[in-house]
């Protein structure tokens, strides 16, 4: 005989009005959590955890699909490795079965919410190069997106996503409770968006950079720090290299063995290069730390005057910081495979990268300065970069470091 648990009558409302209390509170402390971060942009990835975990996600995106953080778009990623949102940004958009569909099925459209097969049948999905090659390298096979804007002049289409494994399908509890929390995401955004919109892309953009495992410090044109990543705020904490002085500028007590400059004058020698020669990838610096064993090596780049980070940051030079040691850049064979490139795009790239200049990987691969310029240009236009100092962050974001 089969034992039947037995709800008393009178206790059986009591738990559904406790049920019913309890997802009233989370939803309550969500949407509280929205409008926080509508006033502080700096919470909103934090907010987008909290959306995530209230679907029962495992990776979750607030984004703009056809605008990025340099166009003033937004990336507010949960659980996504940055590599990842490169490599989709590069390759993986155009071959985006679930962004094509909603686009087909006129699901672009503000307050929509899609769920997994509404897009595209699960077999399609786990058959196409999108989920074969990018989406099941992440874990990823199901969804639940919500349109916050479809796009209008001046506030460019946006979207939250959410994501599982390919066998936990999202259902009606996640549906409504997406349907519900798009509304409150519209006003937020749309209140940002027309106030304070610079602030929210600087926000995006420094996001990007603290998902980064290298050191990144932003100088401005007198090499005075900006911003530096979380990784860089960690190097400057540990005081063994690499430092501020009074006036905020980058300091190393060593010298450079090659050219016997100190850190300071080797950066004040990039600034006044002529403007035809500081688009050059300059020579790395090798910075002394304090063990006596090992080294910072330090690398910079001019940014051009459009770029994202010099209106936002007033920066001038973008500085990069790994450990010799401990960081792997990706083989050519893999920069082939991830960004489309030619085998002698790759090799430029990652040569470039090391801290070669145009001139020295021209010398040692046997071609033309020129050839090499040509081949940078291509590499550019692949890779949806438009300097040398956006390709480093792509190409070192792709690597193995920890500094």
């Amino acid at each position: 005989m089969t034992a039947r648990f037995h709800i008393p009558a009178p206790w059986y409302p009591k738990m559904q009005t406790t049920q019913s209390t309890r997802r009233l509170q989370q939803f309550s402390s969500l949407v509280h959590e929205i409008y926080a971060a509508s006033a502080e942009p700096a919470l909103w990835p934090a907010t987008v955890g909290s959306l995530a975990k209230a679907m029962g996600a495992v990776q979750a995106i607030l984004f703009t699909p056809y605008v990025g953080p340099g166009g003033g778009g937004l990336f507010f990623p949960w659980q996504v490795e940055e590599k990842d949102l490169i490599l989709y940004g590069t390759k993986y958009i155009e071959h985006d079965v679930w962004a094509q569909a909603a686009q087909r099925k006129g699901f672009l459209r503000d307050g929509v919410v899609a769920v997994d097969e509404e897009l595209v049948p699960q077999e399609e999905l786990l058959n196409s190069v999108y989920y074969r090659e990018f989406l099941s390298t992440m874990g990823v096979g199901r969804i639940c997106s919500g349109v916050v804007f479809e796009g209008a002049p001046g506030l460019p289409g946006t979207v939250l996503s959410v994501y599982r494994a390919p066998d936990q399908p999202f259902g009606s509890e996640e549906r409504e409770m997406m349907g519900l929390l798009v509304p409150h995401l519209s006003r937020a955004l749309g209140l940002m968006h027309r106030l304070n919109h610079a602030r929210f892309q600087m926000e995006s953009l420094r996001g990007a950079l603290n998902r980064l495992s290298i050191g990144v410090f932003l100088l401005d044109h007198d090499l005075k720090l900006t911003f530096a990543n979380a990784t860089g705020d960690a190097v400057l904490a540990r005081a063994d290299g690499l430092q501020l002085d009074a006036q905020r500028r980058m300091t190393a007590p060593g010298f450079q063995q090659t050219q016997g400059l100190r850190l300071e004058s080797w950066l004040a020698a990039l600034v006044c290069l002529p403007a035809q020669a500081r688009g050059s990838f300059s020579d790395t610096f090798d910075v002394a730390r304090s063990d006596g064993l090992s080294t910072y090596s330090v690398q910079c780049c001019t940014l051009e005057p459009a770029d994202p980070l010099a209106i936002g940051e007033g920066a001038s030079h973008i500085v990069f910081v790994t450990d010799p040691r401990r960081v792997e850049l990706p083989a050519p064979e893999l920069l082939q495979k991830y960004l489309g490139l030619t085998p002698a795009e790759a090799r430029v790239s990652r040569a470039l990268v090391q801290g070669g200049s145009y001139r020295e990987v021209a010398t040692s691969m046997g071609v033309s300065e020129e050839t090499i310029r040509t081949q940078v240009r291509s590499t550019y236009a692949k890779t949806r970069t438009d300097d040398k100092a956006s390709l480093t962050r792509l190409v070192l974001s792709l690597s193995k470091a920890i500094v």
